[in-house]
């Protein structure tokens, strides 16, 4: 194998290039076989020890560094905050009223509210769920795989082209306080528990599958039934309708999803009147049918999204595999297997495209389903392996083909580490946005003193809230106002032009205080 590889450096090197080269890549095989050796001893457990040393940089890695992200996770924090701090666990609230603009259930705000009991660093509290959320796909996909494909290699192999996809380990996805993570382990779970009742009629699937189901709706609502049209054709391509309509387990799985998620439903309803028309409108058709805050996109949207970003470096992999698991892997099973996958991803791909209100992220309960069919060509070329004379042209091929899968692999992971995890910072474009949240960050951290003063900011200002509570609770009296709510001898803090400029028109001012953006103001009288 050394000598494989060597030599197809060799190939494609200067002379004087190839003594260095060589030896690196000597060096590193030598390790690469006592991993080897390792493995061989105890595969699975050397490399499940292999995977969680690998997840932790890209999942965990300075997961608290950027401040609280605007939009759905700054309105996602502040849910979490509120409940948090006023024990309600039913009714999520904004600014003190029930919160009828997110109006999803509360599962995630459960956690969230649950880490703040022992976590003080408010980002890491938040987006913890969805890095553990993240981390239990991504083992619930290695495990699976093996089981399926007998193979740990294989198992490893998707385990890590999940891990390494970059719209999954991402702003929205695992590295941030939202829904989606949580949301894409239940769905991954429930849609392989089913598959495995299908096939091997286990009444203990079937109940996972439910109530995997109904923690997804409890999660993100609706968006966890969109599997649900696949599920169904495979039932019918599988003949399994009656044996499915006859099974007693079915029926009480159905109660006890129809249970949790209606039950909640109801007790949301009856908490705050009002919950079950803002749902209807914001998450049942209203978002489907309408286009919800200018996100609007044409019909290819995701597909380019996945080729050209999202999964660039494994879009390509996606027909090979399915190929690979239908005709050229000879066990009937995964075969099977491949079907179900290929009916799921294709399915919610038409669901999602067709859907008016587009967002990059809806993608994302595909990726597990990806990784799996990927493996599907790695657990191919496994197969043919030893049934290929390793000599002549099939070494240097064989060579090749490891090199460039370990280059993909390595480019996708220092991607991810180097954007999202080793000092991860704010695009140019949304600096200014987090000027503020960062600065009260500061103060919480004793940079800044902020007692009896006024924060003024001009625009969606849910990322700024959960750092003038957190500072309320420290006893600090501070406060986000309105500049119409000023009075003369208030100190104000701003770093907006327009907003500075429209302060000095109602008052004569005075400069307490000047940083690199942010001024603290006296105000004098009025104008």
């Amino acid at each position: 194998m050394n000598n494989t590889i060597c030599d197809t450096i060799k190939l494609t090197l200067p002379p004087g290039y190839n003594t260095i080269f060589v030896k690196l890549i000597e060096r590193f095989i030598r390790m690469a076989n006592r991993l080897a050796k390792l493995i061989y001893a105890k595969p699975v457990l050397t490399v499940l020890i292999l995977l969680l040393l690998l997840m932790y940089f890209p999942l965990f890695g300075h997961l608290g560094n950027l401040s609280i992200r605007i939009w759905d996770e700054a309105r996602v924090t502040m849910n979490a905050y509120e409940m948090w701090r006023s024990g309600d666990l039913l009714v999520t609230k904004y600014l003190g009223k029930p919160d009828l603009w997110n109006t999803k259930p509360p599962l995630l705000i459960w956690i969230q509210s649950f880490f703040l009991n022992f976590i003080d660093n408010l980002e890491l509290a938040v987006r913890l769920p969805s890095a553990l959320a993240g981390s239990a796909t991504i083992l619930l996909v290695y495990f699976f795989v093996i089981k399926q494909t007998k193979s740990v290699v294989t198992g490893l192999i998707a385990a890590l082209v999940l891990l390494s996809s970059r719209g999954y380990i991402n702003i929205h996805g695992t590295r941030t306080g939202d829904y989606d993570a949580l949301l894409v382990f239940f769905t991954t779970l429930s849609c392989l528990m089913f598959w495995l009742f299908i096939e091997n009629k286990r009444p203990v699937n079937l109940y996972i599958f439910f109530i995997s189901l109904a923690l997804g709706v409890l999660t993100k609502s609706i968006s966890a039934l969109l599997f649900l049209p696949a599920l169904m054709m495979y039932v019918i391509y599988r003949k399994k309708i009656a044996d499915l309509l006859k099974n007693n387990h079915f029926y009480f799985g159905s109660v006890i999803f129809i249970g949790i998620t209606i039950g909640f439903y109801l007790l949301r309803e009856y908490a705050a009147p009002g919950y079950l028309k803002a749902v209807s409108e914001n998450e049942l058709l209203g978002r489907y049918l309408n286009v919800i805050e200018f996100h609007n996109e044409p019909f290819r949207f995701y597909y380019d999204q996945l080729l050209k970003y999202r999964y660039k470096d494994y879009f390509l992999l996606i027909l090979p595999g399915a190929l690979a698991g239908l005709f050229l892997l000879k066990d009937q099973r995964i075969k099977k297997l491949t079907i179900f996958v290929i009916l799921l991803i294709v399915s919610y791909f038409m669901i999602i495209s067709m859907g008016k209100t587009k967002l990059s992220w809806y993608d994302l309960p595909m990726y597990p389903f990806f990784a799996i069919v990927v493996s599907f060509v790695f657990s191919y070329l496994l197969q043919i392996r030893n049934q290929l004379p390793l000599k002549g042209i099939y070494r240097k091929i064989g060579g090749i083909i490891i090199l460039l899968s370990i280059v993909v692999f390595l480019t996708d992971m220092m991607t991810i580490i180097t954007k999202q995890s080793y000092k991860p910072q704010d695009d140019y474009w949304e600096k200014a946005e987090y000027t503020l949240p960062y600065y009260l960050r500061d103060a919480l951290q004793g940079k800044h003193d902020l007692k009896n003063i006024n924060v003024i900011y001009d625009g969606y200002n849910a990322m700024i809230w959960p750092y003038i509570y957190k500072l309320q609770d420290q006893g600090i009296n501070i406060s986000l106002k309105e500049l119409t709510r000023l009075n003369t001898d208030d100190q104000v803090i701003s770093y907006q032009p327009k907003l500075i400029e429209s302060l000095n028109k109602k008052f004569d001012v005075e400069i307490m205080r000047k940083g690199d953006k942010i001024i603290t103001y006296k105000l004098l009288k009025r104008k």
